[in-house]
Formats: C-alpha cells, structure tokens, sequence
C-alpha cells in the first residue's frame, strides 16, 4: 500500500507526462523550483495543502482532486484506545511516532523510497487470499499516511511474517513507537546492528476487554549466549502485571529441528508460539493468538 504523499506524488507525475509538460514547465507553472518538484514526484519530500492546490491549477485539475490525499483519516476511536492502553502499562510511553518516518540506517529492497506498492508481491507468493486481505487493510488505512509510513518502513524475514502483521493491522490496532524497556519488557532487548542501547520500535497496541498489548515484529535480544532475533514480541499487561511472549512464523523447510527451537526457547526463557506458516489464513487466527497471550499472562 502506497502512503497517500506517495499516491499524491504518482498522480502529479501522470498527469504532468499525460499533457506533455516538463517538471520544468510545472514547477514553473505552480511557482515551484524544478529540483523541488523532482523530489515530490518521487516523494523523497512532503507537500503542503497550499502547494497541492497550485498543483491542481497548473495541471487544470478539478480542486480537491490532489489534496484528498492529505485528508487524515485516523481513527480518533482506535487512537482512544492505543493511549489508554499504554496507561495501562504503567509508565506512559510519548514517543507516538509523528510526521515523517525515519529511514532504516541499512535498507531492506522493500524499505527502498518507490511509487510501487510495497505490499504487492504478497498476491504473487502467497496467492489471492493474501492479497484479498491487503485489499481490505487498503480500505481500512486508506488516508492514514502515518501509519502507511511506519508500515511499509517494518523488517520481516519473509512474506508470511508479513502476512501475519497484514492481519495484525486489520484489528485497527495504531502503529507507534515505543521503549519497550519502559514498558516492563523482560528481556533484553537490544539494537539489533549495534547490540547497544536501543531506541524506539515500532509496536502495534491493542486494549482489549480484558488485558492491554504491544506488538513489536522483529526485536533483537540479548541472552546468555548470543543475540537473537524475535519474529514478533509480546508485551500484555493484566492484572496490573505486564508479562513478556514471544510468536515465532515458521515455515516446514526452515524450522524442521525441533531440538534446535527447543533450545532456542528455553535460551528466550519466556513463553513462546510457534505458527505454522501455511496456517496464517486460517480464521480468527489473530483473536486465538490474543487469547493464547491472555492465558499465558493470567497463569
């Protein structure tokens, strides 16, 4: 799914080539300089309301047909129960992630600044289902340009890891960012390139009825004989005690060693779920993984 800045910057261009002008012929036109207006059609740099309008004019557009990409459409519900779940944890976290997003140090190919949608090679290697549900994710989010920003910036190790985040954000939960030390994390969580102190991560926050959670994909820990690196892990707070877990996506070619996930478990030392990667399109997936993390708190 493209970020709505990004959806603004591929229209500008499209209709720029469609009536035959040049990025200097409309920078020129909107009142622009021409490096500028390279940048937005590549959106490496955000536009304002006020320069989308001139935009509109220059290409003779119909007003408004720019500058619905900048409406925000954030759930004000959702964002009522991210913050009163974070209460819940304790010490508050402020750090919600705002603006533009911060590019990785070392770039993944899907982390890459493109007009390309992200998200499509989901249909390719997992098929129509999949898909389907990045489709319905696109209706949910579909003028949310911060989440979209923090989205498409997440590490995953493969496309059913991001499958399963796919499903995670169609439960409305806001994507921020977050210390997952301050919020009672039990394990050391370090930089994942440094192996120093670690900064913000970007974690999915969901209150339920009964516990609140963050949801954080690929988090680096240090145990007592190495680093490892979590698919996704857990924090749920109930009963006034937030407990950590971790849900691990496994696929039958790479986590054929039992002996090795045991001992790889019991280095974590906290409860772990291992997912069947073919079984991510399964129903209710999400809300059995919610009430696994429930029990696993409440024990």
């Amino acid at each position: 799914m493209l970020s709505p800045a990004q959806k603004a910057a591929r229209e500008i261009k499209m209709k720029r080539k469609a009536r035959g002008m040049s990025q200097r012929q409309l920078a020129t036109a909107a009142g622009f300089q021409q490096p500028y207006l390279a940048q937005v059609e590549t959106a490496v740099r955000p536009i304002s309301l006020r320069a989308l309008r001139r935009v509109e004019v220059a290409l003779e557009m119909k007003p408004g047909r720019l500058c619905k990409y900048l409406h925000n459409g954030e759930s004000r519900r959702h964002w009522k129960m991210t913050r009163a779940a974070l209460r819940e944890f304790g010490r508050g976290v402020r750090e919600f992630v705002q603006g533009e997003c911060r590019k990785p140090r070392f770039q993944q190919p899907h982390q890459c600044i493109s007009l390309e949608n992200p998200l499509w090679p989901i249909a390719v290697h997992l098929g129509q289902e999949a898909a389907e549900e990045v489709r319905q994710l696109e209706l949910l989010r579909r003028n949310q340009s911060r989440f979209w920003q923090q989205f498409n910036s997440l590490r995953f190790d493969s496309w059913s890891e991001k499958r399963l985040l796919v499903r995670v954000a169609l439960h409305g939960m806001q994507l921020v960012g977050v210390r997952l030390k301050q919020l009672g994390c039990s394990l050391d969580v370090v930089d994942g390139r440094t192996g120093g102190e670690p900064g913000l991560h970007r974690g999915f926050v969901h209150k339920g009825e009964h516990a609140s959670l963050v949801w954080c994909p690929q988090v680096a820990v240090r145990t007592a004989q190495t680093v490892l690196c979590v698919d996704n892990l857990l924090l749920i707070r109930v009963n006034n005690r937030t407990v950590t877990a971790v849900v691990e996506v496994e696929g039958a070619s790479f986590h054929n060693d039992c002996k090795k996930e045991a001992r790889r478990d019991q280095q974590l030392g906290v409860p772990v779920l291992h997912l069947d990667a073919g079984r991510l399109g399964e129903p209710r997936l999400i809300e059995r993984i919610l009430c696994w993390a429930r029990r696993v708190a409440e024990q």
